[in-house]
């Protein structure tokens, strides 16, 4: 049985209603390129098989089953489904959900305890975490003499991206798309980006500096100006996603809100 967007998200409000994933989210990470859905509109996993380089790699980016659904090994039934397609499709690793660009969360939130008993039962191998930090859209900070903040409506932001953060284009793509991308102008040059809801509504990310023009200002004011953005469409506050570095969105006032397990198993 064929699963849509809209069918997924109920499913996946039902599973995880604190999550608020619609079907537009859904639509962008699980049926982007390369994604294969897995089960039924009670029970479904969502996997990713892409070639980098000369090698193929695998990624679980969502398992949901309904409460009615659950404690019937559904979810390891999908689990293993997905474990035997990626090895199918010549994948030599599987990993939990950091799909980037497209990726539901950046790993599995450590609140999630049936996942992660799930996930280390299927013999997964925890390297790392990461974050998400929450931060007020109240937050305002005026660019420094000289550079203009304002949404992108051209290619410029996408070329300081494609220029020194290449991984970070096709967001950055998607975000001028929908009108939610801003670029800092310095002296006739795009010298910052910053976008939100880009995989998910009301989440910021990515954000960039040009390396040369760091330590001014310049990420500050990208950052009240996705907030301002996001706190005109009633949202009080935000997630930053998959943060690095820390240190910079603590100054502005944001704290970890959500921690991430990563976790591979060699196919």
């Amino acid at each position: 049985m064929t699963v849509d967007a809209a069918e997924l998200a109920v499913l996946v409000h039902a599973a995880l209603p604190d999550e608020g994933l619609s079907a537009a989210d859904l639509e962008t990470c699980c049926f982007g390129p390369d994604t294969e859905i897995l089960g039924e509109r009670s029970a479904a996993a969502v996997l990713k098989v892409a070639r980098i380089a000369d090698i193929a790699m695998a990624w679980l980016l969502l398992v949901a089953v309904h409460p009615d659904r659950q404690r019937h090994r559904r979810a390891r039934a999908l689990l293993d489904a997905g474990v035997h397609l990626a090895r199918e499709r010549g994948a030599v690793e599987l990993h939990l959900g950091n799909a980037f660009p497209r990726y539901v969360w950046p790993g599995v939130d450590f609140r999630f305890t049936a996942a992660l008993a799930l996930f280390e039962s299927a013999g997964f191998e925890p390297n790392g975490a990461e974050c998400n930090m929450a931060i007020a859209t109240e937050f305002r900070a005026d660019p420094a003499p000289g550079v203009t903040i304002e949404r992108e409506i051209g290619g410029a932001a996408v070329e300081l991206a494609r220029r020194q953060y290449p991984h970070w284009m096709d967001e950055t793509e998607r975000a001028v798309e929908r009108g939610t991308c801003f670029a800092a102008r310095a002296d006739g040059e795009t010298v910052g980006l910053a976008c939100h809801s880009v995989n998910r509504a009301g989440w910021i990310g990515p954000m960039a500096t040009d390396p040369d023009r760091q330590h001014r200002g310049t990420g500050r004011a990208l950052l009240s100006a996705v907030c301002s953005d996001l706190e005109g469409q009633d949202r009080a506050e935000a997630d930053i996603a998959w943060v690095g570095p820390i240190g910079f969105y603590a100054k502005r006032g944001a704290r970890v809100g959500r921690v991430f397990r990563t976790a591979k198993l060699t196919l």
